[in-house]
């Protein structure tokens, strides 16, 4: 089974709000849902929006659009404004949205209200709302009247049907200023401050409060009730509204159906369990969102064909899994989920989706911070299977309740933390089990007995159709328990076989973070290059995004060379950069040639990288220690225009250029040359160009930014392209285990190589995320890292764990200032992790698997992996793992196969070598990846090996890591690899090449003993044992299993 990307619909938002700004040249803009709307609904005028089910009639977008646009017109005219409330009383007929849209459009607060209300619960609404006008049925209009006088509030009267005593809503748009129709926009405001819905809540413990929740709680927080889709726009075709009209999750669809483009089938009249089957066999829609209480009479009751829902979504209150397995059955599908929310989360705050543990509800979203906290003490409850009242933070938090001051400071802290009212446990893993509602808990004899628990017991019961329980007063014991049963039809459970039941089945009496932060704050900066330049794909080029941030904090410093102490601010950089830009434009580059950079990481590095971005070149990053042929491979692949270099390193170039007939110019970064310098080059731009430089026009999809050598350790390094949106979406996800932006870090300390992909990350987000590179121009020994590290104090590393490794043992340093550590690049053990989160003191070590072909990271820790594990595909992806030989999916956790992805940052192929491109993608387009996993039932995913690294002995697959595990338990071993030599008969023979620790003497018979004690015969070292000094490696510090073949043949085996 594949995995799906669960970021598609934040990506869609994304664009949509791009094209608004765009418009509009206000970045805010993206989060104002009136003008989100609007714009949808102008996409796709024939679009069918909306169905009333009870009379047939359909409306399209085009109407929608024009009905709520005179209504808005009428508003202004009768002297409504922004801030003002107005309230919507009726069912779910055509009507009710115009009014709704129109309020949006000008940002008046929409308050839905149940059009069942007495006339004092009428009273005490209006009391507390005091709308401006109300719409409302005519049937309704003598309640509303009398409630209005009792709360002594004005308000303006509107009839959805036609009542002769009052203004219609036929009437209120019989606008006759055809220009101001045409020339109709919506209000400006600020989404973050303006509030959208009113909505009423927690109905079921007392009087209702109204919750206020702006445009950009509800942006933000709404599209996680759809993570689970992946088509968009139109991730469904038909959705079934059966929610009252004043419920939030019927407001939901309102906003969306334009913004997502399906169409809602609605009814104004009253579900009942015939209309439900009379709607269902006539629409078949694809989409239902319900309670539960409702779904099981729907499904006892309910005569029609449920397969048509391709999606069912749960929640309101408790879910049972009996429950879910039983409308998994009836609508043959395993896309049935829970879904927990609340009103003053602006929607869902649990996702619950194809990882979660059958029971949960889910994990917590990534767009808030989440804690346990004892409702008693308030002391976060940091242990797993605790129970504890669920406590949320981040933006999609409502802004309190309506003129009620006191409610909203006892629900919410004063660090902003906001009380759910909800008992919960958590795993290990941040899977939530509900327990019950805080406030409905009773106690017998000082025991805590959770009404929910033993309703889910009851619902066991084959005659059961609902049960609920309560608690009646006793002075001795507190609450005694009764339950409350409704029995199936036909069936009659005496009341014993009730209490039997549960006397059988009961005995008698750490803060997670919000993870999607990046993507806000990448989102922002997005809208902020966007509303400059009114071309909605700005937000994915790199280059401008670079310019923005740079010019955002002139003195920041952005850069150190710790080799010499060297440090360059923001605007030295920008500076520099534009220079270099403007000159190599007079140079005649230009948009898709190639840029080579080769040098150290010094100060000078990033200026020709970030100006090559700024124009649209194609920057190849090249190890600055290859030879002449290999430089004449790279050259005659990439055919570079420029290429950026040390003076020394020149008659290699030289040689290498002629070699592979290609011309391109030269420049050095050092003064010390026969051809232009880095100053020189800078110097050239003229002070008028370079003030009015703008960076060049092209679309992020289709432009390449980086050609990056990968590969290296299996042959000849082939290039990958890799485009401005490829990087713009997937090297956030590096930082979701982050929450604070900008600067979620100080200092990030890059030991990799320049030509390195992980240091192009730091070139690009250093100033787009805002943080100091701490880089150095000299190798990175452990004695010249020890220096750094304890001058400079760097609080985030991202490092091979090869080398991270000989760090640990041998730099003389402090690591605990490193707040959060990634280690990539090659496998990393579990216990490498523990020893660096011991020397840190920080449970921030993380295993990041990525590769260039990926633009980066493939999977994420937003909640603890289990250890040894890589984390769970990134958003960004579908994945899935096939056998490599048969190309059959694996659908079954724990069994090995090829991982294979699809999805927007994946490369665009490897440039000017289609051949290996064709082999490197299926016919369908998934990206093979070549390395072995094997997931869990969670899909934590775990690495095995490289699919070509994999030996076989008489016919059996040999895991080289598998043996290297196993060597690195002896106390003398510093490092081992483990390779093959060929033997005709049996095909590899395994041999262990090994780095004793120093002072350390060490046999050929202690490794083959080790090996012999813990792994099956055909994994024994038939090769021998090779001693070395050290292991061969790349450039990019991984072992060269190519070499270390090579030397396997020649050197004397024990």
């Amino acid at each position: 089974m594949a995995t799906r990307m669960y970021d598609e619909v934040h990506w869609y938002m994304e664009e949509v709000g791009a094209r608004v700004v765009a418009k509009t040249g206000i970045p805010s803009d993206r989060h104002h849902l009136g003008k989100l709307m609007l714009h949808s609904l102008q996409d796709d005028p024939d679009f069918i929006l909306q169905i009333d089910g009870a009379t047939g009639e359909s409306e399209t977008f085009g109407s929608a659009l024009d009905r709520s646009i005179r209504c808005a017109i009428s508003l202004t005219n009768m002297g409504l404004k922004k801030g003002d409330v107005m309230v919507l009383m009726g069912p779910n007929h055509l009507d009710f949205c115009i009014p709704h849209n129109a309020a949006f459009y000008l940002g008046i607060m929409v308050a839905s209200v149940d059009t069942t209300l007495g006339v004092n619960e009428l009273r005490d609404l209006f009391h507390m709302n005091r709308p401006n006008i109300i719409f409302g049925q005519s049937e309704k209009m003598k309640d509303i009247e009398k409630a209005l006088t009792l709360s002594e509030v004005e308000a303006k009267l509107v009839t959805f049907d036609n009542d002769g005593r009052h203004t219609s809503l036929a009437q209120l748009l019989d606008v006759q200023d055809k220009e101001a129709i045409k020339n109709f926009k919506p209000t400006d405001l600020d989404p973050e401050e303006t509030v959208g819905y009113l909505t009423s809540t927690s109905g079921t413990t007392g009087v209702p409060k109204t919750a206020m929740l702006t445009h950009k709680n509800l942006t933000i927080g709404m599209p996680y009730i759809w993570v689970n889709f992946s088509n968009f726009p139109t991730p469904t075709k038909l959705v079934i509204v059966t929610s009252p009209a004043q419920w939030l999750s019927a407001g939901i669809h309102y906003v969306f159906s334009s913004v997502f483009k399906y169409t809602r089938l609605q009814s104004s009249a009253p579900i009942t369990p015939e209309h439900f089957a009379e709607l269902v066999n006539t629409y078949k829609p694809t989409f239902l969102a319900t309670s539960p209480n409702m779904m099981v009479t729907m499904m006892a009751n309910a005569k029609c064909d449920f397969t048509c829902f391709e999606y069912v979504g749960l929640g309101g209150s408790a879910v049972s899994q009996d429950v879910i397995d039983e409308v998994k059955k009836k609508a043959q599908t395993d896309e049935v989920y829970i879904l927990y929310g609340m009103s003053e989360a602006s929607g869902m705050t649990v996702q619950n989706d194809m990882y979660s543990v059958a029971g949960s509800y889910g994990r917590p979203i990534h767009g808030i911070q989440t804690k346990l906290v004892d409702p008693i003490t308030n002391k976060v409850i940091t242990e797993p299977n605790v129970p504890g009242e669920l406590w949320y933070k981040g933006p999609i938090v409502f802004k309190g309740y309506y003129n009620n001051p006191e409610v909203t400071k006892e629900v919410i802290t004063e660090d902003g933390w906001l009380k759910s009212g909800d008992i919960f446990y958590r795993d290990q893993y941040w899977n939530l089990f509900f327990v019950e509602r805080y406030k409905l808990l009773l106690k017998y004899r000082n025991h805590q007995v959770s009404p929910v628990e033993i309703e889910t017991v009851i619902m066991k019961h084959p005659g059961v159709l609902h049960a609920a329980v309560t608690g009646i007063p006793d002075r001795e014991c507190g609450d005694l328990v009764v339950a409350c049963v409704v029995p199936k039809p036909g069936c009659s459970p005496t009341a014993q076989e009730i209490k039997d039941l549960v006397k059988e089945t009961l005995k008698s009496t750490m803060v997670k973070r919000g993870n999607d932060a990046v993507h806000w704050y990448m989102e922002e900066v997005g809208a902020r290059v966007v509303a400059k330049t009114g071309i909605p794909s700005d937000r994915h080029h790199l280059g401008k995004l670079i310019l923005h941030s740079l010019q955002d904090d002139p003195d920041f410093i952005l850069q150190i060379d710790g080799a010499t102490g060297e440090s360059e601010t923001f605007g030295s950089a920008l500076d520099r950069s534009i220079r270099c830009a403007v000159s190599l434009t007079n140079m005649g580059l230009k948009q898709g040639d190639v840029m080579v950079l080769m040098g150290p990481n010094h100060i000078d590095y990033c200026i020709p990288h970030t100006a090559g971005l700024f124009l649209g070149l194609k920057v190849a990053s090249i190890d600055a220690t290859l030879c002449v042929n290999e430089l004449k491979q790279l050259f005659e692949t990439n055919r570079p225009k420029i290429i950026f270099a040390q003076t020394k390193k020149l008659g290699d170039i030289n040689e290498a250029l002629s070699a592979s007939k290609v011309d391109a110019k030269i420049v050095t970064f050092d003064n010390i040359s026969i051809y232009k310098t880095m100053t020189e080059l800078l110097n050239d731009a003229d002070e008028a160009s370079v003030k009015k430089f703008q960076p060049t026009d092209f679309d992020p999809s289709s432009t390449i930014a980086f050609l990056t050598s990968t590969s290296g350790t299996t042959g000849i390094p082939k290039t990958a392209m890799i485009t401005h949106e490829n990087l713009a979406i997937s090297l956030p996800y590096i930082w979701k285990t982050m929450s604070k932006f900008p600067s979620p870090i100080k200092i990030s300390f890059v030991v990799s190589p320049a030509q390195w992909i992980t240091t192009g990350f730091n070139y690009i987000f250093s100033p787009v995320l805002k943080f100091t590179r701490l880089q150095t121009s000299k190798p990175v020994t452990p004695e010249h890292f020890g220096d750094l590290v304890n001058k400079y104090r760097p609080n985030y590393i991202l490092c091979n764990p090869v080398l991270m490794r000989t760090l640990a043992e041998q730099a003389n340093c402090d690591f605990t200032c490193f707040e959060q550590m990634s280690l990539a690049g090659s496998y990393v053990s579990p216990e490498l992790v523990e020893k660096m989160k011991k020397l840190t003191q920080s449970e921030d070590v993380f295993i990041h698997y990525g590769m260039s072909e990926l633009s980066g990271t493939a999977f994420v820790h937003d909640c603890p992996a289990p250890p040894g594990s890589c984390g769970r595909p990134a958003g960004s992806f579908d994945c899935k793992l096939v056998d490599p030989e048969t190309h059959k999916e694996v659908t079954e956790p724990h069994v090995q196969g090829e991982l294979w992805f699809k999805g927007p940052a994946v490369f665009k192929g490897y440039h000017n070598n289609p051949e290996v491109t064709r082999e490197t993608f299926s016919d369908d387009g998934w990206f093979r990846c070549g390395d072995i996993f094997y997931r869990d039932e969670s899909w934590n995913v775990y690495f095995v090996e490289r699919y070509k690294s994999l030996l076989k002995y008489n016919n059996h697959q040999v895991s080289p890591l598998e043996v290297e595990m196993v060597i690195m338990k002896h106390p003398g071993v510093l490092q081992v690899a483990v390779t093959g030599i060929p033997d005709r008969e049996c095909g590899d023979l395994v041999v262990a090449c090994v780095v004793p620790k120093p002072g350390c003497s060490l046999t050929a018979q202690e490794i083959k003993d080790l090996v012999k004690e813990n792994l099956t015969d055909t994994k024994h070292l038939r090769g021998g044992v090779i001693f070395m000094k050290s292991l061969p490696i790349t450039s990019a510090s991984k072992i060269n299993r190519q070499k270390l073949k090579e030397l396997a043949l020649t050197m004397r085996r024990e």
